[in-house]
């Protein structure tokens, strides 16, 4: 579904802005697939496969693997290798950047 916007600008004239709902644009890109040749094709599999495999690894909520992974997280609480806060923060801002597109 597409929504038109109106917006208000006061050095020009107001002009319509078209918003469309996540449905609309996967259908809009369906569409678009048909147009591309196979090498792009191809680098988009792969980008969405690669994606797809590291949330479902990321996001196990198998609860064998859980407990094991808490009873991991403790044992290594306990030896004492953890990390501060900013080392962790500086992780998860490395993380970020490379999952970047």
């Amino acid at each position: 579904m597409k929504t038109e916007i109106k917006t208000l600008n006061y050095l020009c004239k107001p002009k319509t802005v078209t918003i469309m709902d996540l449905e609309a644009r996967k259908y809009e890109f369906i569409q678009k697939l048909f147009n591309v040749n196979e090498s792009l094709f191809t680098k988009l599999e792969t980008i969405i496969n690669k994606e797809l495999k590291e949330s479902d690894d990321f996001y196990t909520t198998d609860a064998k693997d859980l407990q094991e992974r808490t009873k991991a997280s403790l044992k290594a609480i306990e030896k004492g290798e953890t990390r501060s806060i900013e080392t962790f923060k500086k992780e998860v801002d490395n993380w970020k950047n490379q999952k970047a597109i």
